[in-house]
């Protein structure tokens, strides 16, 4: 299925903002639009919750480093997808959730740096599979940033603080790599995005050029 214009306006704007951000943030406005842009039925919940999935598989190399004999992130995205595939209970996918969640913040107690965000990251996508994600379509605020309580916040964010080694409110210099946040949000916009997007039918038909041109 051609990605639609209005994903493609959302994509090249969304690069400009980042790029443009003190902190080359992606406001969580941008994500609620894009999230939206795959459609309020089930095959939107499926490209959420593969974005979700995704963008927690592209910084575990960070957890596998820091954890190398800890699969738990790894344990936590195959119950995602077997919550999405119909093959575990919700209830047994909450429990887990919440298990996993107390356990990941115990971590990061831990003085273990931000490796831990990984498999904050991975319980989020988890929470994405058995509800989607939070957001209304008809109330979307571009300027809108993520809750500094972190609770509730969705993986791409904790993924983005592993990936930059810190939260984008960290503006004291040395507590977060604004390039490197710069580097997760293009590859989520330019790569995992339109990744999801064709989960939707078989999009090999699809023109990607609008990509290159805006990155």
């Amino acid at each position: 299925m051609p990605i639609p214009s209005t994903l493609q306006k959302l994509i090249v704007d969304g690069l400009s903002s980042v790029r443009s951000h003190p902190s080359h943030d992606l406001n969580l406005g941008y994500r609620h639009a894009i999230w939206s842009a795959f459609g309020d039925d089930e095959n939107g919940h499926r490209c959420r919750t593969f974005l979700a999935i995704e963008t927690v598989r592209h910084v575990l190399p960070i957890w596998n480093k820091k954890f190398p004999h800890d699969d738990r992130p790894e344990y936590i995205l195959n119950i995602a997808e077997k919550k999405l595939a119909g093959t575990i209970s919700t209830e047994v996918a909450e429990k887990e959730s919440e298990r996993l969640w107390n356990s990941m913040q115990q971590l990061g107690y831990g003085g273990h740096g931000m490796a831990f965000t990984v498999g904050c990251a991975a319980v989020a996508a988890l929470n994405t599979a058995i509800d989607d994600e939070t957001f209304d379509p008809d109330d979307i605020d571009f300027n809108l940033t993520d809750n500094e309580d972190t609770e509730g916040n969705d993986s791409s964010f904790f993924a983005a603080c592993a990936y930059a080694d810190g939260a984008v409110w960290k503006t004291i210099a040395g507590e977060h790599d604004a390039n490197k946040r710069l580097e997760f949000w293009h590859w989520w916009l330019t790569q995992a995005v339109p990744a999801a997007w064709s989960t939707v039918e078989d999009d090999s038909n699809v023109d990607w050029t609008f990509i290159k041109e805006a990155s």
